[in-house]
């Protein structure tokens, strides 16, 4: 399954990487970029959630198989794996047992899974190779003798190369590992086994962690509490998994529970974060705190956040900009500071806000409101701002004409944004200004709130 992925990603980063290394040859100064990182090919990112989706959905139809109490005839005549991507998830939706609720909210999740995991990539990809351009130039080397290099020898220097796939496999496939497993887990919680068993692949490539945790069986009770804290995969580019034993006549052919059942702890446990169980907190598409330090680094724990707003996960995305920002208004606060009305004013660090934003921003702070400046992107669909939780844009209007704050607000339709902070002059009246707010909450679908600032006052407008 993961052979096309793995093409279609490599041929990405390698277009983007030649790229940016031809940016870097007519403005050396980018070697020198601390938060440099690859511009998003949102196919690519896309091509990701697919290959996650699919692992979790394949996760679920495989558990499901020994089961009696399985859905019959799960995969049918057609394996999952062989069927594309966009009719495989149309028939495991008919077949999967999760609600629509269910599977929609998990699709969003991978989603944002998927686009953390692809933008980190990025960062780490330009990354690797700053550091190999440069070094090149310190052995008195050329921008044009670089160029020269074979495409190979430029994915093989990230990790990603043909020959050298061990980056990719690192990331991709133990994502892909953690997924699979988590949609067994699922499985079970929907038809719960007599018991589980680790099984690992026994072959040269096999850890000593592996090994020793399935060699010989490990079993216990489903319901045992080992299993919080012992669920694949154990460490990076883990190839172990869980078996479901739902027949009891293998119990007692193995000469009853007492020689079936593993005694003991085996005496190795999983790297550090590893092994927990994936539905407990939902760790099979949150960041680690590793993801989260990197994210940090370039720049990007900005992007991020937007990304889980604009997927309905504000809560998440509260928590992945937490440290990440420096907090504005009240004036010297505290990173999580507040004023007395709840309100604040936060900046990502890589965020360049306006001195004519922050001042309106502070304005809605007083009156309770929560803002977050993120970092700029060149995209035209990307919002900057995140207020009380919605993708925002902040507006200033100028003129008094009919349409004036109507078209104000329009010019945030592209942006996909939910909120809008506006700044109207004092010569308006208030009747003329609920009227053009109103029209716009009525036409754009996605918009759901605006707040006017007003002669030292925030009107707010609901859909």
């Amino acid at each position: 399954m993961e052979a096309p992925y793995r093409y279609r990603l490599t041929e990405s980063l390698l277009k983007r990487t030649r790229d940016w290394i031809q940016s870097a040859a007519d403005k050396p100064d980018l070697l020198k970029d601390e938060h440099a990182i690859l511009p998003p090919d949102y196919d690519a990112i896309e091509a990701v959630h697919e290959m996650f989706m699919r692992s979790f959905l394949m996760g679920i139809d495989h558990a499901l198989a020994g089961s009696k109490k399985s859905k019959k005839n799960f995969a049918d005549d057609m394996p999952v794996d062989a069927l594309p991507f966009e009719q495989a998830v149309q028939f495991l939706k008919t077949k999967i047992p999760l609600t629509k609720k269910e599977y929609y909210a998990l699709d969003d999740r991978l989603r944002l899974r998927a686009f953390t995991v692809g933008r980190l990539n990025d960062a780490d990809a330009v990354n690797r190779m700053k550091g190999i351009m440069l070094e090149n130039l310190e052995q008195g080397g050329t921008f044009a003798k670089f160029m020269q290099k074979t495409d190979n020898e430029i994915l093989n220097g990230i990790g990603f190369g043909r020959g050298d796939g061990a980056y990719y496999e690192t990331v991709y496939r133990t994502n892909q590992t953690t997924i699979y497993n988590a949609g067994r887990a699922k499985a079970y919680e929907e038809t719960p086994p007599i018991a589980l068993e680790l099984l690992g692949i026994d072959d040269t490539r096999q850890t000593d962690i592996c090994h020793s945790l399935t060699v010989p069986p490990f079993r216990r009770k489903y319901n045992d509490p080992v299993w919080e804290t012992l669920w694949p995969p154990f460490h990076f580019n883990c190839r172990t998994t869980v078996r479901a034993i739902y027949d009891e006549a293998e119990i007692e052919e193995a000469g009853g529970e007492n020689k079936f059942y593993t005694q003991g702890d085996r005496g190795f446990k999983p790297e550090k974060g590893f092994g927990r169980y994936p539905l407990d907190h939902e760790s099979y598409w949150r960041l680690t705190p590793e993801m989260l330090d990197r994210a940090r680094q370039y720049g990007i724990d900005g992007e991020i956040a937007e990304a889980a707003i604009q997927l309905g996960m504000s809560n998440y995305a509260n928590q992945v900009v937490r440290g990440g920002f420096e907090t504005l208004y009240p004036a010297g606060g505290k990173p999580m500071s507040e004023l007395a009305s709840g309100g604040y004013v936060r900046r990502a660090k890589m965020a360049a806000p306006s001195e004519k934003e922050i001042e309106l921003a502070m304005r809605a702070a007083d009156e309770g409101h929560r803002v977050f400046f993120m970092k700029k992107d060149d995209r035209e669909i990307s919002p900057d701002v995140i207020i009380d939780r919605h993708t925002a844009e902040i507006k200033h209007v100028s003129g008094t004409k009919k349409y004036t704050i109507e078209n104000r607000i329009n010019a945030g339709r592209k942006q996909h944004a939910t909120f809008i902070l506006i700044e109207v002059p004092d010569a308006y009246q208030q009747e003329e200004i609920t009227r053009q707010v109103k029209s716009r909450l009525r036409q754009i679908e996605h918009l759901q709130n605006v707040l006017v600032s007003w002669r030292g006052r925030i009107l707010p407008y609901a859909k």
